[in-house]
């Protein structure tokens, strides 16, 4: 079976930017400290404020060991939001995929979470798609690409050092992409780092858990729920 296949496969059960600050959130895991194997999801907006949301937009998760071999998935819905359990062997990586909807520009302002067509008298909406990856034991599949629509894939197949330089690229559709500024956290600044002609960039891991950050915009035509698809993408690890 192929990554693709894999990632189609797995327990289907997780980019943001666009028209209006509410969808400008990100998806990622930390561990939970009671399992080896056991994560909790977290979504959150500006600042690193955690906020709550729909446990029916993770659209998938899918879990590799350090050569590839895919290891089961349990999802566990409860008052905190989304607990993963992953069996079968040691977790490497893991990849999700969420959705938070079309977010759609009323005439009078505000957004809302409605497709385009309709919302009366609308011109402009986006769609939100995030993408994550956390990747917990490093070797050479931890720096191929799994085959996202919008990825992030670390050029390095050895554990990132704090405040050393690290390197990833950044894909659209398994082609490089230029001008992606990363970001830690939920945003890049003006003084990030930016993508160069290759899709490559440098990033400088801190100590702890890192949440590498990246983010595409694209207009969509011919399209009538939304005039844009937004990507944003969450790219975890821990650094020493």
């Amino acid at each position: 079976m192929n990554l693709d296949s894999a990632l189609k496969l797995a327990i289907a059960g997780l980019c943001a930017l666009g028209a209006g600050g509410a969808h400008a959130h990100t998806v990622w895991l930390e561990r939970t400290g009671q399992a080896s194997g056991e994560f909790r999801m977290q979504f959150g907006g500006h600042g690193g404020k955690l906020e709550h949301f729909e446990a029916e937009r993770l659209q998938s998760v899918a879990a590799f060991d350090s050569q590839g071999g895919t290891l089961q998935v349990a999802r566990v819905v409860d008052a905190d939001g989304v607990l993963l359990r992953i069996d079968g062997g040691t977790p490497a990586l893991i990849a999700a995929h969420y959705d938070n909807g079309i977010h759609t520009r009323t005439p009078q302002g505000p957004s809302v979470l409605q497709p385009m067509n309709e919302v009366p008298g609308a011109t402009r909406a986006s769609h939100a798609v995030k993408y994550h990856k956390t990747i917990l034991g490093w070797s050479a599949f931890t720096a191929r690409a799994l085959g996202q629509p919008f990825e992030v894939v670390p050029l390095e197949s050895s554990a990132p050092r704090a405040s050393q330089p690290f390197r990833v690229k950044v894909l659209l559709d398994g082609r490089p992409v230029p001008g992606v500024r990363l970001g830690h956290g939920e945003e890049g600044g003006k003084s990030a780092p930016m993508t160069d002609e290759q899709g490559i960039a440098t990033f400088t891991p801190v100590p702890g858990l890192n949440k590498l950050w990246a983010g595409k915009r694209l207009a969509v035509e011919g399209e009538p729920r939304y005039t844009e698809l937004s990507y944003e993408y969450v790219l975890g690890f821990y650094a020493d």
